[in-house]
């Protein structure tokens, strides 16, 4: 996918997390970590431990990624 620049961003989902108590949706992606991360403009922008919040990892069914709304685990979000 073009980002924009001329570069490419990695494979990614795109998510809205709505939930009791949050007033407005927060969104994040899902990127998969089978796939080539490194050159994406959004995860070179983030710390490793920030990056591991937005990596899917494989399982023997699917995916998974857990999504932490805060804590030392917060899933980074974005301001759209």
């Amino acid at each position: 996918m073009p980002d924009g620049e001329g570069g490419l961003q990695a494979p990614h989902v795109d998510v809205s997390v709505f939930a009791r108590g949050l007033l407005d949706r927060v969104v994040t992606r899902v990127y998969f970590a089978d796939d080539d991360l490194g050159t994406d403009p959004v995860l070179v922008g983030l710390s490793p431990e920030q990056r591991a919040t937005l990596v899917a990892q494989p399982t023997d069914d699917g995916y998974r990624l857990d999504i932490h709304l805060q804590g030392d685990s917060e899933t980074v979000f974005f301001a759209v």
